[in-house]
């Protein structure tokens, strides 16, 4: 799920507040006291500067280590207001000062905490990468750890710093919220990672949240199982953080969710251009209908031909209500969606296909989900930031969905704060790409400064071209023929140390070592269905395959569609407000904006020996060891 900055500041900062609390001994009832108390007030009234203001006052007529403290204190105000630049100024001119111990590790973490909402999560680990043995800052280091790990995607090790937090911390309710931070990225790890993941036995922590994970989503369509299976977990893990409030509370969010309406409405195109995009999802659709587990409840399933128009995705709607329809699936068109989010009231709530981008069309019983390309190119474009790089180019075909996705990769990637030195569009009804290239890599102006060297001197010089070295990456907006041309160009007119970044369109979804070799070193990322093995839904896709063998990889992604429109219904109200701030579908983790968009976390991969290998951010290393008792 991406994480806006102001979200990210508002999450970070709140756990900081409780270190910069203490950074003091105050006596009771002093002008420092006060002080305190004034700008703790107007923080809570959102005058951040305003605090900042006068800690810096009183620091003009501080010394020493009080002064120190005081423009701290005003740091982490202006940083809590998203005034990261000021701050920024404050801890530079702090630098080079001989701190205490104690003020030490408050700079670290304000600039830690700045990092972070730069979304710099390697350098927010490698700013506390040793964590104090005493002093009120531990918890803040656990829990800036725990948030750079997550965002970085290392949902496992972020885990392992909320365990490590959770004795820390006093407070019931912040311990509350630790432990649902601690579930909700042990809930975003594959069913693969949380088999190999989990080495130490039961009591260990960690595993038990592990292996309540794994009962969720075993029992996911049972709540009432998974209430008779609870207390045998609770024997093999006894004390363990979970049980009490939170395991009730999951167990009450799992039964209010776990039922699904008792008849609902599918609108697709069944006839026409989309015919065969709507069949696949249909057909994903009842292909988790009927994996639904024995003595679960079905609802009535009805589908309807929404047609080719607006007005007839209407007519269908109004169908299926009349019909009985408690929920609608669909319709897939964008424009049929636009016409529905224009009806309000809405006579039943729809899960929409499709993504509109006009806030206007804001409606309350609309939600909207699809498999949005420019999801994914933003999606790399955070990807690719988290990995350190700032300067891409980037290449895309001249056409309208190339323009497309580049347009929400260049969108993205300038609001984190890089930088695309140069965009070059190539003919996709061509194989040799040759003079693009060069322009993108600037080869031509290398040639250009040797000529003219050559001229100046006089004879001829020895020359090998050059590319720029002004860039990270290339940024490849591509279908896997074109994909399998432009890799080994790129690799010709030496940038083969460049990295490659593209969204999933490069990877057909079949398996092809011998063809995607010329693929190896692209970085992408897909839906957990296309690349994740061992999963839970495995058995799916060998029924899908057998069903329907030669619309199976053509349509993969929209099986997927169909399977997570259905199961995601009976989580929808739940989503950001229960016990379920992401649900775990086969379409990537999925996630409520406000604006009621389904957003989804995707699983990325790189080709090696023309083989998609799931990047591993979790992989053990030498702290990973998961004993925690």
């Amino acid at each position: 799920m991406p994480i806006t900055r102001f979200l990210l500041l508002a999450t970070l900062l709140t756990a900081l507040l409780s270190g910069c609390g203490q950074v003091m001994t105050i006596a009771p009832g002093s002008s420092l006291e006060r002080l305190q108390q004034q700008a703790q007030q107007l923080e809570a009234d959102g005058n951040h500067q305003g605090a900042a203001q006068l800690y810096l006052n009183a620091a003009r007529t501080a010394a020493g280590d009080e002064r120190h403290t005081l423009q701290l204190l005003a740091a982490g105000s202006l940083v809590r207001g998203d005034d990261t630049d000021r701050a920024t100024t404050l801890l530079d001119e702090l630098a080079t000062v001989p701190l205490s111990e104690h003020n030490r590790q408050h700079y670290t973490l304000l600039r830690a905490a700045i990092a972070l909402a730069g979304q710099r999560p390697e350098t927010v680990l490698t700013l506390l990468a040793e964590v104090p043995e005493s002093g009120p800052f531990i918890a803040d280091y656990r829990r800036l750890r725990a948030d750079a790990r997550l965002q970085n995607s290392q949902y496992f090790r972020a885990a392992r710093e909320r365990v490590l937090l959770d004795p820390l911390l006093t407070d019931p309710e912040e311990q509350q919220v630790n432990r649902r931070a601690i579930w909700d990225a042990v809930n975003s790890l594959t069913d693969q990672e949380l088999q190999t993941l989990r080495s130490a036995p039961p009591p260990d922590v960690l595993g038990g949240w592990m292996e309540l994970v794994e009962l969720t989503r075993l029992y996911l369509q049972q709540p009432d199982a998974l209430a008779e299976v609870t207390p045998h977990w609770q024997r093999r893990y006894p004390g363990h953080p979970a049980v009490g409030e939170f395991l009730d509370r999951l167990l009450d969010s799992m039964r209010a969710a776990g039922q699904p309406p008792a008849h609902i409405g599918v609108l697709l195109p069944l006839r026409g251009a989309l015919s065969g995009a709507a069949h696949a999802i249909r057909d994903g659709i009842v292909a988790a209908y009927y994996d639904t587990p024995e003595g679960s409840l079905r609802p009535q399933l009805r589908f309807y031909d929404s047609g080719d128009t607006p007005d007839s995705a209407v007519a269908a709607y109004l169908d299926a209500v009349t019909n009985g329809a408690q929920f609608v699936i669909g319709p897939l068109r964008k424009e049929s969606v636009q016409a529905l989010a224009s009806r309000i009231p809405l006579e039943v709530e729809v899960l929409g296909l499709n993504r509109i981008t006009d806030p206007s069309l804001y409606n309350p019983a609309l939600y909207q989900f699809g498999l949005a390309p420019e999801d994914e190119a933003r999606e790399v474009a955070r990807l690719a930031w988290r990995s350190g790089h700032t300067r891409a180019i980037a290449l895309l075909p001249e056409t309208q969905w190339g323009e497309r996705v580049y347009t929400a990769f260049a969108g993205e990637w300038e609001m984190l704060g890089g930088r695309v030195a140069e965009v070059q569009r190539y003919d996709s009804g061509k194989a040799d790409h040759g003079p693009v290239l060069k322009d993108l890599l600037n080869l031509d102006t290398s040639k250009a400064r040797h000529q003219k060297l050559a001229r100046k001197l006089g004879k001829d010089l020895d020359f090998e071209p050059r590319r720029r070295q002004d860039v990270d990456f290339v940024f490849l907006a591509a279908a896997p023929r074109q994909a399998r041309l432009i890799r080994p160009q790129l690799d010709f007119y030496r940038a083969s140390d460049l990295p490659v970044y593209a969204t999933s369109r490069v990877y057909s979804g079949r398996p092809d070592s011998d063809k995607d070799a010329d693929m190896n070193g692209i970085i992408f990322c897909d839906t957990p269905w296309t690349l994740e093995q061992r999963a839970s839904w495995n058995h799916l896709q060998r029924g899908i395959s057998e069903f329907w063998p030669n619309e199976a990889i053509r349509y993969a992604r929209l099986y997927a569609l169909g399977i997570d429109a259905y199961r995601v219904i009976p989580y929808l109200g739940e989503l950001n407000e229960g016990m379920f701030s992401a649900y775990h579908g086969v379409t990537g983790n999925l996630s409520l904006s406000d604006d009621g968009h389904l957003n989804r976390t995707l699983r990325c991969a790189v080709f090696r020996q023309g083989m998609p290998v799931l990047l591993e951010p979790d992989a053990p290393d030498t702290q990973a060891a998961s004993t925690i008792r």
